[in-house]
């Protein structure tokens, strides 16, 4: 089942909340955001596919893109997590490299971290403090919790490099390398038009292949992940600039009006006349 996830703030794509499994064994269901979810309280069993793990007080549970996964709490102890859902571009923009213990070797595969190292113990904090800052909403709470996700996914990456063999390690990177020049290009060159078999040309993979190395890097099609940017690109100038809307549209790299609106109204859930007016009313 695809659960489609939708971002509370749509400046920083990061969702904060508190949730209670049932005692139910519920229907997994797969998404298009990575997720961590840290255990408070209780205890229970998470289900990644075919594989059960125990759940107890402490543990925080990483989900990749696309995994089928669903919690379940125990009779007379209903387990309580604190869990985080956000978009991978935002470790694509700010360093791909990020996304590696998400995508290609989450600690041998072990969905489950747990125990009481040093590195668990940032962690922990890390989300709580990260839905906190989410709640109160304080002056700078934006960049607060970016900059604490960032620091829980570096965290990770280094865990992950320490608790596998380098043989994997290297494995890893070696798929990451791979794709790491592609989302770079598409990241510079959004503004032009860009097909997908332009793209496996240029860096010598097939087009089928390039297509799930783009879906497993970002969650996206390769023509959704395009619109994406161009959205961003097209936010950051009605928000900032006296442009009009026409031109924004062909200078974020869209072929058409209508086009550009259809997208822009189905990635922000409104117009592009409505969002710099709240973005002027914000500021």
């Amino acid at each position: 089942m695809i659960l489609h996830i939708t971002y509370e703030d749509n400046e920083l794509p990061i969702n904060s909340f508190k949730w209670t499994p049932s005692f139910e064994l519920e229907t997994q269901h797969h998404h298009q955001s990575f997720e961590m979810g840290l255990c408070l309280s209780g205890s229970g069993q998470f289900y990644f596919g075919g594989t059960v793990y125990p759940v107890v007080p402490g543990d925080i549970f990483v989900v990749n893109i696309l995994e089928n996964h669903i919690a379940q709490s125990d009779q007379g102890s209903p387990c309580e997590f604190v869990f985080l859902n956000f978009d991978s571009g935002l470790l694509a923009k700010e360093e791909p490299e990020l996304m590696v213990p998400f995508r290609y070797y989450p600690f041998h595969f072990q969905n489950r971290l747990h125990g009481n190292t040093d590195s668990m113990e940032r962690l922990r904090s890390m989300i709580k403090q990260i839905y906190v800052e989410k709640e109160e909403r304080a002056p700078g709470y934006r960049t607060a919790v970016k900059s604490l996700l960032m620091t829980i996914c570096v965290e990770l990456l280094r865990m992950s490099k320490d608790e596998i063999s380098s043989t994997t390690w290297l494995d890893g990177m070696r798929n990451y390398e791979h794709i790491r020049p592609v989302l770079q290009y598409m990241d510079q060159h959004y503004q032009r038009e860009i097909s997908l078999s332009q793209l496996a040309s240029l860096f010598h993979i097939s087009q089928s292949h390039l297509s799930r190395l783009i879906l497993e890097a970002t969650g996206r099609k390769f023509k959704i992940y395009m619109s994406t940017l161009r959205i961003q690109h097209a936010k950051r100038l009605l928000a900032t600039t006296v442009m009009p809307v026409t031109e924004i549209c062909y200078e974020c790299g869209f072929q058409s009006m209508a086009t550009f609106y259809r997208n822009f109204k189905q990635f922000v859930e409104m117009s592009p006349e409505d969002y710099r007016r709240v973005m002027l009313t914000i500021v």
